[in-house]
């Protein structure tokens, strides 16, 4: 059960309220204008079907790993903002 609670409210928060908070992140637009870059430069280089498809395969893999590390990181900061608030005896559970 407090799995699935933190499950949802993970999913609920990485998928609404920080979409908001990367869009005005300075650091994180710039990083996006460098990956449009370079997508541009991908395409001039005229690789065939089978490549781009083993390329994009291999960068859609990644972006998964690196989205299931974001999501438990943060589920891990949850976890232990809730094992500090313990400690100083702000919550009882």
């Amino acid at each position: 059960m407090e799995k699935d609670v933190l499950n949802t409210i993970t999913k609920h928060l990485t998928a609404e309220r920080f979409d908001k908070i990367v869009s005005n992140d300075e650091t994180y637009l710039k990083k996006q204008d460098k990956i449009e870059k370079y997508a541009k430069q991908f395409e001039e280089l005229g690789l065939s079907k089978d490549q781009r498809l083993i390329i994009d395969r291999l960068l859609s893999a990644n972006n998964e790993s690196n989205y299931r590390y974001s999501e438990l990181a943060y589920m891990q900061g949850f976890k232990d903002c809730v094992e500090l608030l313990k400690t100083i005896d702000l919550i009882k559970v």
